[in-house]
């Protein structure tokens, strides 16, 4: 059969919401994602982590858990444990196109042609809009630590065992803190009579720490909102007290500067960084080794985004969490180290002897608690 693959794709996408029940039933709608367990690693025993874009990039998938991810097609091969071929003979069967003549295949590839972009405009506008969201987020946030937002982030990070005040080369460009900010996935939605979204109602405020991913170039990409409990310096009792927002993948939280003090977009002279997952364990790690950089990804698969290509990066030391047991994030860590490698520096990898993550060995305990089941979303 003749490349059919753009009309499989646009016709999979006009029907994502039927995709989604056929694929995944035990899941539902999450505002403009569909969230599910994975039926793949079966992890029915857990919080939904696999994910699938209702609109915008619509089909776009990942497994936070599992680090899986990819387009459409590539939720019907990993559904169906095919491989390409296998999912393109599923599509065509399940839309019907095999019983279709010519001429209306025709006609359907001019209407995917027209619907691709229009899909690619609302993306664009998608995009910007976060880009926005995220601006504002971080505008009206404020690096004075000594507002009361900021002392109440700080009685929180105390009793993390990892202040700020102990990271002594702490990056002056990451840190905020915002009094009350809008907890976003507490807002009310509903479809008007032309399918779009209208907010009726808005999230719970709280108190926040906020945390800038940074580009390469310096550029802020995305946030990352640990909200708190405005009564007490304890995580907010919400779902998901930790949230990422904007381009993730793009960025990296600076925690601290190591001994060079200095952006690393402007800095030549080769040092270490440590890479690690959470903020809570960069913090602690900064504190540790004051003399290397040390950055935060925010999520385990995303640590394989960092820059190490910088001049600034002389060796990268992989902080590993004890608890990534499982073959799903054994697997995950194995494909960062790869990508990390393959840049070409000198690799390193390090790992707690107790606990979870290095965080729980400042803390003395082995409360294990990953970003994921903290609430952090990308």
């Amino acid at each position: 059969m003749r490349d059919d693959v753009p009309v499989v794709k646009q016709m999979l996408a006009d029907r994502i919401d039927d995709l989604c029940r056929q694929l995944l039933p035990d899941g539902k709608r999450k505002g403009r994602l569909w969230t599910a367990s994975n039926p793949v690693t079966r992890d029915h025993d857990h919080t939904p982590a696999l994910t699938v874009a209702l609109d915008r990039d619509i089909g776009a998938w990942k497994d936070y858990r599992s680090g899986d991810k990819g387009d459409i097609l590539d939720l019907v091969t990993y559904c169906n444990r095919t491989d390409f071929k296998g999912a393109m003979a599923w599509a065509r069967d399940w839309l019907g196109l095999r019983s279709m003549s010519s001429a209306e295949r025709d006609a359907l590839q001019q209407r995917a042609d027209v619907r691709r972009a229009e899909q690619a405009k609302k993306t664009e506008k998608a995009q910007a809009f976060k880009a926005e969201w995220v601006r504002r987020i971080w505008d009206s946030a404020s690096p004075d630590r000594a507002l009361p937002a900021a002392m109440h982030a700080a009685a929180y990070l105390f009793g993390r065992d990892c202040p700020l005040d102990l990271v002594r080369h702490l990056d002056p460009e990451t840190f905020r803190f915002h009094a009350s900010l809008e907890w976003w996935p507490g807002a009310e939605w509903r479809r008007d009579e032309n399918g779009r979204n209208r907010k009726m109602k808005d999230g719970p405020l709280l108190p926040a720490m906020v945390a800038a991913f940074r580009a390469p170039t310096g550029q802020l990409t995305a946030v990352h909102c640990t909200f708190l409990d405005p009564q007490r310096p304890a995580k907010a009792a919400v779902d998901k007290p930790k949230l990422m927002l904007g381009s993730v993948s793009a960025g990296m939280i600076r925690i601290s500067s190591g001994a060079a003090n200095t952006a690393p977009e402007t800095d030549s002279a080769p040092g270490p960084v440590i890479v690690c997952e959470g903020i809570e364990t960069g913090l602690s790690l900064a504190i540790a080794v004051p003399e290397a950089r040390v950055w935060a990804a925010g999520s385990l698969g995303n640590m394989g985004n960092c820059p190490v290509d910088l001049a600034c990066v002389g060796a990268v030391i992989l902080a590993r969490d004890a608890d990534w047991a499982s073959p799903q994030a054994m697997k995950q860590f194995d494909d960062v180290h790869a990508r990390i490698c393959a840049m070409g520096k000198p690799v390193t990898v390090m790992e707690p002897l107790a606990g979870g993550d290095f965080n729980d060995v400042i803390k003395g305990d082995d409360d294990g608690e990953s970003d994921e089941e903290r609430g952090a979303e990308g």
